[in-house]
């Protein structure tokens, strides 16, 4: 279902309901999907976000996506910070949760988890989304564009940092963290001195640490914490196979 999706200015949007769907009892999990980056071309379609909604459908999440500023008849103009699309996530965020409790069927039937999902781009917009106080919230980043990311936020990276470090010091933090080791813009050994480091970071938590994995591992999922994947032979594009895994890593880190 398209919508537009008014904070003021009008986004467009989509929201896709669960293949597999609640019952009255259970809890209602929402998702937020964000885009790569619109100065290149990037949009709510894009081939890898398409993998990730399915598996977030299929494991009974409701779905909203949507051009960020800009982008495919959505009004506004794009920064080149980011920090203003941090802050339409944020009410775009509050409008999903509003719209969907408008169409829930019974008032018992409460919104219980928000999951940000962002790719590229879009995953540096999401690590800016805080922590929702009223619910369960996660996040999945996919193929952060740790290389180029001074480039993709004018040169304002210590922002990103300093939000991601806040997400995974959280007593509530749920992350899960997936990259290729033939990226083309991040090298693997960036990747896998930035894994160290986060993990490192995930120690000064108030929580137990959880763990980083290794080399195309699907990890079982815990409570909380930090999960950090690297799928071998995979691209930033994720083409073939590799988007095959990339579902069904998603898939089992949601379970």
């Amino acid at each position: 279902m398209f919508l537009d999706i008014d904070i003021g200015l009008i986004l467009k949007g989509e929201y896709l309901s669960p293949i597999i769907t609640r019952t009255p009892e259970q809890s209602v999990k929402i998702a937020v999907c964000l885009h790569p980056w619109s100065w290149l071309g990037g949009n709510m379609h894009d081939p890898v976000l398409d993998v990730v909604v399915q598996s977030l459908r299929n494991t009974g999440y409701h779905v909203f996506r949507y051009n960020s500023r800009g982008t495919g008849g959505s009004s506004g103009w794009p920064s080149l910070s980011g920090f203003t699309e941090g802050r339409d996530l944020e009410a775009v965020v509050e409008w999903s949760l509003q719209y969907l409790q408008s169409l829930l069927t019974s008032s018992a039937m409460e919104i219980s988890d928000v999951t940000i999902v962002g790719y590229s781009h879009g995953s540096l917009i999401a690590s800016l989304y805080p922590r929702n106080t009223k619910m369960k919230t996660s996040h999945i980043l996919i193929s952060y564009p740790l290389g180029p990311r001074s480039y993709l936020t004018l040169f304002c990276s210590s922002t990103y940092v300093s939000k991601l470090r806040e997400l995974i010091l959280s007593q509530d933090s749920n992350i899960l963290i997936i990259y290729g080791d033939q990226d083309e813009f991040t090298s693997v050994k960036r990747y896998g001195s930035w894994a160290k480091e986060l993990a490192e970071l995930e120690k000064e938590s108030p929580r137990e640490p959880s763990r980083t994995s290794g080399q195309d591992n699907l990890l079982e999922q815990s409570q909380r914490g930090l999960t950090v994947c690297c799928r071998s032979g995979a691209s930033h594009f994720w083409r073939g196979r590799h988007g095959v895994w990339l579902a069904e890593a998603v898939t089992k880190w949601l379970h």
